[in-house]
């Protein structure tokens, strides 16, 4: 996930909300300590962790070609289940995120804090104006190589393929980011994730991690679908022209709907289901198959495949849509790594 810190760099936020973010990231670099040093007194679990978090890092480096600063070299107890939370917005009748515009790093649809009662305060001002929200805690962002990330009590507990996907997706963010693009950023670093992963875990003694891997990715593809299925349903409703009373009406039964599935496949009654929750899945997954697609086309190199989506993601906003659109449907259609560039990818850069 991205980085709440960059949030510091906004013009248009108020004084309040820069501070808490400041502080609360000043404070968390205070708090770091060396790797090193703590592996000298840590428990047996914490070591192993931390010691599995330098062989991926170093990894990342000399066989994934990640480009990257001195992150995860350093170590902080949070005390908590999460670092920041996440505050999505949709409109009542619409899926499409609410988006914050930052200096540098443009536009995001969602916005961090660390401050929990400002958070609850934004919250429910948006609810008011009739708007869908959704929080989301987060145990790991990137800020982007602006600082050195610290690894965090909050996801050292993960399963090892976990710990090790989360910090290939995190390093991805420094490797390529995209101003102001959610859906490109996200969806290009899971799929670095994934191909990385199944590198780590390439030699045969690490079967059954690639095998927890997978059923992991398998969980997730099934929620994802349910709900892609889910707002697009919404999105066909919201277009009728049909009175706001009989609009919300059907809106709470997709929603239920929604839920009760996720019930049947989790046998958990946990998820939140509505506008904000449901874009906010969206901007995690909307093009992986696409970062696949140019993956094969580069023959599986992963340096040619960073240099291929650099390009993208230098189109202009509607052009870089178009392309991986057209690169989604490459893939699905078998992508090889003879497969022509798409057409929608010829427009020249932007930058």
């Amino acid at each position: 996930m991205l980085s709440a810190i960059l949030l510091l760099l906004t013009a248009c936020s108020s004084t309040r909300y820069y501070y808490q973010v400041a502080y609360g990231h000043l404070a968390l670099l205070a708090a770091a300590q060396p790797v090193t040093d703590v592996l000298a007194d840590a428990d047996p679990e914490l070591a192993t962790a931390l010691e599995l978090v330098q062989r991926v890092r170093t990894f990342a480096g000399a066989e994934l070609g990640l480009s990257f600063n001195d992150s995860y070299t350093s170590y902080v107890d949070l005390g908590r289940d999460y670092v920041v939370q996440n505050l999505y917005v949709a409109p009542e009748f619409s899926t499409e995120l609410y988006s914050w515009c930052y200096w540098i790093i443009g536009c995001a649809n969602y916005r961090g804090f660390f401050d929990a009662e400002l958070l609850a305060e934004q919250r429910e001002q948006f609810a008011q104006q009739g708007f869908d929200t959704h929080i989301s805690p987060v145990t790991a962002y990137s800020t982007l190589g602006w600082f050195d990330d610290p690894v965090l009590s909050t996801f050292v507990d993960l399963p090892d393929y976990r710990l090790a996907g989360l910090l290939i997706h995190e390093l991805a963010h420094q490797q390529l980011y995209v101003e102001g693009d959610t859906f490109f950023n996200e969806s290009f670093a899971m799929a670095v994730e994934r191909a990385g992963l199944a590198r780590f875990y390439a030699d045969g003694d690490s079967g059954q991690a690639l095998a927890d891997y997978q059923h992991y990715l398998d969980r997730v593809a099934a929620f994802t679908d349910l709900a892609i299925d889910t707002r697009a349903a919404l999105e066909a409703l919201y277009r009728q022209r049909i009175a706001v009373p009989e609009m919300r009406r059907r809106k709470a039964q997709l929603l239920d709907a929604a839920a009760g599935k996720y019930g049947e496949l989790t046998g958990r009654e946990d998820a939140v289901f509505n506008n904000a929750s449901l874009g906010a899945v969206a901007a995690y997954s909307k093009y992986v198959g696409a970062f696949d697609a140019m993956l094969a086309h580069a023959g599986g190199d992963l340096p040619g495949f960073y240099a291929l989506a650099r390009r993208v993601g230098e189109l202009e906003p509607m052009v870089r849509e178009a392309c991986l659109a057209a690169w989604l449907e490459t893939g699905a259609a078998g992508a090889t790594e003879t497969a022509r560039m798409p057409s929608h990818c010829s427009a020249a850069p932007t930058r």
